[in-house]
C-alpha cells in the first residue's frame, strides 16, 4: 500500500537533513552587525563617556543624510545602476534653496525649488542611463564634474549661510520623552525614508523590477518590463531622495556650499556594498544598507573616541569596504 506524499521513513529522513539548513546562520548578512556589537563593547571597555544617549544622539545626526541618500543608491544598485553626481547634486539643491531664502523667497517655494532641482537631475541622468549604452558610471561622473561648475558658479565658492526655517526644522532635537525621546530632527526623515525603500522594493512592482533589470537586463526585457522607463523612473526617485538629503543637510549645518556633500557619491556606494547591496545588481535592501551605514558612523565614531586622526578614520573604513566586497564575492 502506498503512502501519502510528505509521510513515511523517506520523508522524516529528508526533514532531517534540511534540518540543518533552517538552522543555518547567514554570515554573509550579518557580518556587519557582528563587528558592531564588537566595536561597541571594544570602545565602551575603553572610555565611560562611550555608552551615553548623548554620543548615539551625535551618531546618528551624523549618519542620517548619508542614510537617506544610501537608501536611494541600494535602489540603483539593486537595479544594475549607480549615481556619482549626488555629492554635487546635495549641493546643488541646498543652493537654491539657499538663494531664495536669502533674496527673501517663502520656505516652502524655496524648499520646492531645490528638490525639485534634483529631482531635474536625477531625470537626466535617468533619460541619459536608459537612452546611451555607455555605463551609468561614466554617465553619472560626468553630470557630477559639470555640476561641480554650475554650483560654483551660483556661490562664486562661498558658501550661503543662514538656512532659516531648515535649520529650525533639522537643526535641532525633538521634543524629551515619548514618542521622540529627544533624538535629532533628521531622525524623521531617515526613518521615513528608510521605510519607504524597504517597502518600495518589497512590495510594489517598480522595485521588483529594480531587482529583475539588475539580475538580468535581457531577461528581463524579455520578459515584458520596460527597462528604459524603468530606469528613468528610478533615477528620478533618487533625485529626489537626494533634494530632501540636501534640505537635511543644510538644515543641520545652517550652510549651502558647492562642497556641503563632498564624497557622499562613494560613501553612499560603500554602506550599502558594507550592508549587503550587491555592487553588480540583482541582490539588496533597504535594512541590509541600513546596516552598512550604522557600522559606517560607529567606526568613525569609535576612532574618534580612540583619540586617532582621520587618516585612520579613512585606512579603516577602506579596509571595511575591501572586506566587504570580498564577502559579495565569496557569496556569489
Amino acid at each position: 500500500m502506498s503512502s501519502e506524499p510528505g509521510t513515511g521513513a523517506a520523508a522524516v529522513d529528508e526533514r532531517r537533513r534540511s534540518l540543518p539548513d533552517r538552522l543555518r546562520v547567514d554570515i554573509f548578512a550579518v557580518w556587519p552587525v557582528a563587528v558592531m556589537i564588537l566595536i561597541i563593547v571594544t570602545t565602551a571597555l575603553r572610555s565611560s563617556r562611550y555608552l551615553t544617549v548623548f554620543n548615539f544622539e551625535n551618531i546618528l545626526s551624523q549618519i542620517a543624510p548619508l542614510g537617506i541618500v544610501t537608501m536611494g543608491q541600494a535602489v540603483l544598485l539593486i537595479s544594475g545602476g549607480l549615481d556619482l553626481s549626488v555629492g554635487y547634486n546635495i549641493a546643488l539643491s541646498s543652493i537654491v534653496t539657499g538663494l531664495l531664502l536669502e533674496h527673501g523667497y517663502p520656505l516652502w517655494l524655496a524648499i520646492a525649488a531645490g528638490v525639485g532641482a534634483a529631482t531635474g537631475v536625477g531625470f537626466c541622468n535617468g533619460v541619459l542611463v536608459a537612452q546611451n549604452r555607455a555605463h551609468p558610471f561614466i554617465i553619472t561622473l560626468g553630470v557630477s564634474i559639470f555640476l561641480f561648475g554650475l554650483d560654483t558658479q551660483l556661490t562664486g565658492g562661498a558658501p550661503v549661510n543662514d538656512m532659516k526655517g531648515l535649520y529650525t526644522a533639522f537643526g535641532g532635537n525633538l521634543p524629551a520623552g515619548f514618542p521622540f525621546f529627544g533624538l535629532p530632527s533628521l531622525a524623521i526623515p531617515f526613518v521615513i525614508v528608510v521605510l519607504l525603500a524597504f517597502a518600495f522594493l518589497r512590495w510594489t512592482p517598480l522595485g521588483r523590477r529594480a531587482y529583475a533589470i539588475g539580475g538580468n537586463e535581457e531577461a528581463a526585457y524579455l520578459s515584458g518590463i520596460p527597462v528604459k522607463r524603468t530606469k528613468i523612473y528610478l533615477y528620478t526617485i533618487m533625485g529626489a531622495i537626494v533634494g530632501l538629503a540636501g534640505m537635511c543637510l543644510a538644515g543641520e549645518i545652517n550652510e549651502a556650499s558647492f562642497n556641503l556633500a563632498q564624497n557622499f557619491e562613494l560613501e553612499s556606494i560603500a554602506c550599502a556594498v558594507i550592508g549587503g547591496t550587491a555592487l553588480f545588481g540583482g541582490r539588496g535592501g533597504a535594512f541590509r544598507s541600513l546596516q552598512g551605514v550604522a557600522l559606517w558612523g560607529i567606526v568613525l565614531n569609535a576612532i574618534v573616541f580612540a583619540g586617532l586622526s582621520s587618516n585612520y578614520q579613512q585606512m579603516a573604513l577602506g579596509a571595511i569596504i575591501v572586506v566587504a566586497v570580498m564577502v559579495t564575492r565569496a557569496q556569489r
